[in-house]
């Protein structure tokens, strides 16, 4: 295990930094720049930071390095779902996050104060194509999971990846599961504004 790269992955807006924290506090090494954080400052304000507890992501260049991901063998890090396709021969475990559609893309909006560019169908077969990906990749052990899910029975989702080989101490992750900022739930979302 000591050799395996953990990695959080998705679409943006679907509980990537949320799983990454909580990893992170069930004892997974976590690899991240807290410079991505000034995100915070840049498009929040008083009323609204995008995320709050942090990014947890690292610089585009941190990417582009030669030996990337091996470098971070027994560590975690996220690579959103465009990333996959590049990372090389390795072991890895990935839980990969999912999200309704129009909630991603009220969050992406409040964020960015910009359209997303990525419609409903286009959005949907881009994931099935990342998950089809991960499980036919033999060095790679792919676990989904729903962000709503996670946030509504986070002590049932951490137990699935403890019981798919995550070494994570449960109650520690499921510590720091915040439902209040899963802010976009399509339940109290008016569809298409």
């Amino acid at each position: 295990m000591k050799d395996t790269i953990y990695v959080v992955s998705g679409f943006m807006r679907t509980g990537t930094s949320m799983m990454m924290r909580c990893l992170q506090a069930g004892g997974l090494d976590a690899v991240y720049q807290e410079g991505r954080d000034k995100m915070n400052d840049k498009f929040g304000d008083d009323d609204y930071q995008p995320n709050k507890d942090g990014f947890y992501e690292m610089f585009r260049v941190d990417y582009q390095q030669p030996h990337f991901p091996r470098m971070y063998a027994g560590r975690l890090i996220k690579c959103l779902f465009s990333g996959l396709p590049t990372m090389v021969v390795h072991d890895y475990k990935v839980v990969f996050m999912l999200r309704e559609h129009e909630e991603i893309r009220q969050s992406y909006e409040a964020f960015f104060h910009q359209e997303l560019g990525m419609k409903k169908n286009t959005y949907t077969e881009a994931m099935q194509e990342s998950i089809d990906l991960l499980h036919n990749r033999k060095d790679t052990h792919a676990t989904v999971l729903q962000y709503r899910d996670v946030v509504k029975n986070p002590q049932e989702n951490f137990e699935v990846l403890r019981n798919n080989g995550w070494p994570i101490n449960v109650s520690k992750a499921v510590s720091v599961v915040n439902q209040d900022l899963c802010r976009f739930r399509l339940e109290k979302l008016t569809v298409g504004i």
